[in-house]
């Protein structure tokens, strides 16, 4: 007997069995609280991503409180000490019930289970079917675009330091001025009566 061989289950099959699956199976059973969610952190330079960050943060009555969010943002805006800006927050939350499951498996496309949030508010949770609670998490985007103008402005500042650096050197310089007489001489006029020829007595 050949025991290497696998024996597929297809999709159609669980699908049209899925009713029945449903009913006598307590694997899709809807959990009530929420205690933790992960929190993922994104850090973009210039559109290039340069770190993340995962955590797992606590919740409260199935919600992340504005005041938490807050505490987290002001805690991870500072990476290798580059002030980072907010621009994006975003929830992931599987919140399907058990009805819902088997039109989720025919047309997956049809859900979407992201939510975009544009201000730091109070992010509620529906209790959903328990083992998707792990996958419910909250995303936060940094970015930061002065990389460019700060390596822009250093370089600028390099060229005008090297065009004052010679007229630096000359200043500190003393210089000394030479006359030269270049005239010539004129010869000296004979006084009067060098030449003359003494006359002997």
């Amino acid at each position: 007997m050949e025991t290497n061989s696998v024996i597929s289950i297809r999709s159609e099959d669980i699908i049209e069995n899925l009713d029945s699956i449903l009913e006598n199976s307590t694997i899709f059973q809807t959990n009530a609280n929420l205690e933790s969610i992960n929190c993922y952190i994104f850090y973009v330079e210039n559109n290039r991503l340069l770190n993340y960050k995962k955590y797992e943060i606590q919740v409260s009555e199935n919600k992340l409180s504005k005041k938490d969010l807050l505490s987290l943002v002001l805690k991870n805006n500072t990476f290798y000490s580059k002030k980072f800006d907010l621009v994006g927050i975003y929830k992931y939350e599987v919140n399907l019930e058990g009805s819902g499951i088997k039109h989720f498996c025919q047309d997956p496309k049809a859900f979407d289970f992201i939510t975009q949030y544009h201000s730091i508010q109070d992010i509620p949770f529906q209790p959903c079917i328990e083992i998707f609670n792990e996958n419910n998490n909250i995303s936060l985007f940094f970015s930061r675009q002065q990389k460019e103008e700060e390596s822009k402005d250093s370089k600028d500042n390099k060229d005008n330091k090297d065009k004052l650096k010679p007229i630096q050197q000359n200043k500190n310089k003393t210089q000394k001025r030479v006359k030269f007489n270049l005239k010539p001489e004129k010869a000296n006029a004979p006084t009067k009566g060098q030449n003359k020829t003494q006359k002997q007595l």
